[in-house]
């Protein structure tokens, strides 16, 4: 009967074990879930007004049309998603695990036998979810919503270039090809048109008397009526080339097309290798997997220190992470052969988590990692660093 009644006590004690275990796995998910969420909200609206209030800078100047703007933006919606996702739900780990150390409720967590580890068990099936997500987006989805927007975009980009010329104003193309300034601007005619085109010893220059824009299928051709053809204008062999009656101009449609407003080398580049595009694509949902071990290793702070102390290191992590990767990117798209791909980059941070999870056991005057840690100008240096890495993300 004794024996019966202990096993019913070590039983009891075992299911409110694991009863406390569900109820604190709950509570971080649903924690770390709202703060996600919060911010993927915040950053989606931010990204997304950018991008509007770009387009319409680019409508204004006569480059688009102000009617595709917004089924444009809203293509993009699955591209902005993808690499936002990541971001999010890293700072709602670091955001939520900080909160419980600065107000101490690890230690309910802790009371019961759990690590940190265990917090990373239980934030698991929710980063696999995000993993998930973010995979189908970056391969399938957001691909193809990509190209259906710079199809809109270089459909209309050049008519509306030349819809938009004005009397005596100098105009440049959009992909930088060349120049045209219009005498008179009509709304079936240019009048005194003059087109220069550059490319070196090549370059040359139509004047006109009128110009006639046709659409032809992906091209335009631009129909000159009565002038004269000159080349070379910047070299030593400059000469009138003829005079003509009738001069036509064929013009690729498909290269007048938006490169991007802000944030280019994340959101609008064009990568003609197609190993950098798929590398990029499966490492955007990769790098959820080791920013959930960052997230809740870097999460723990001292009392004292406060929940936002972790913020600007781990959004210098985040930063230093990204910018790697499209480095990465950007080498393989230049030098496809070169074998290296971007691993070496997931590679790098997984040491990095290691040497982060470990840094207790590293042989360490500890009186010196306490001043290093809290002195000022690392701080500063700390903010000066993410901000040059946020600027050359932009640029």
């Amino acid at each position: 009967m004794e024996f019966t009644d202990k096993i019913n006590i070590v039983m009891h004690h075992s299911s409110q074990g694991m009863y406390k275990k569900n109820i604190l796995s709950k509570s971080l998910n649903m924690e770390v879930l709202k703060s996600s969420l919060s911010i993927l909200l915040i950053f989606f609206l931010l990204v997304v007004g950018s991008r509007v209030v770009g387009y319409f800078e680019q409508a204004a100047e006569g480059y688009i049309d102000p009617g595709i703007i917004m089924s444009v933006v809203a293509l993009r919606f699955p591209d902005f998603i993808t690499l936002l996702i990541p971001l999010s739900f890293f700072l709602g780990i670091l955001i939520t695990v900080s909160r419980l150390y600065a107000e101490r409720e690890i230690y309910g967590f802790f009371s019961i036998g759990l690590a940190p580890i265990d917090l990373v068990r239980f934030l698991a099936p929710q980063a696999i979810i995000y993993f998930l997500i973010t995979l189908i987006l970056s391969l399938y989805v957001a691909p193809y919503t990509k190209a259906l927007s710079q199809e809109m975009l270089s459909i209309d980009s050049f008519e509306e270039q030349i819809e938009a010329l004005q009397s005596k104003k100098l105009f440049s193309l959009k992909d930088g090809s060349g120049f045209i300034y219009v005498e008179d601007a009509e709304e079936t005619s240019l009048k005194g048109v003059k087109l220069f085109q550059p490319n070196g010893d090549n370059s040359f220059l139509v004047l006109a008397d009128e110009l006639i824009v046709k659409e032809n299928g992906n091209d335009l051709d631009l129909n000159f009526l009565d002038g004269s053809l000159y080349k070379g204008i910047f070299s030593n062999s400059s000469q009138l080339v003829s005079t003509f009656g009738e001069f036509k101009l064929s013009l690729d449609g498909d290269v007048n097309q938006i490169s991007g407003v802000s944030l280019s080398k994340i959101f609008d580049y064009s990568s003609t290798s197609d190993s950098a595009s798929l590398q990029w694509s499966i490492s955007i949902p990769f790098t959820i997997i080791v920013l959930l071990f960052m997230g809740v290793y870097m999460g723990a702070v001292k009392p004292r220190q406060g929940r936002f102390s972790v913020i600007l290191p781990g959004m210098l992590v985040y930063v230093t992470y990204l910018s790697l990767l499209i480095y990465g990117r950007e080498s393989i798209a230049d030098n496809p052969s070169s074998g290296i791909g971007l691993w070496w980059v997931h590679l790098l941070f997984c040491l990095f988590l290691v040497c982060y999870i470990f840094k207790d056991n590293i042989s360490f005057n500890n009186a010196s990692a306490i001043s290093i840690r809290e002195n000022i100008y690392l701080k500063y240096l700390t903010g000066i660093t993410l901000i040059l890495l946020f600027l050359w993300l932009v640029i």
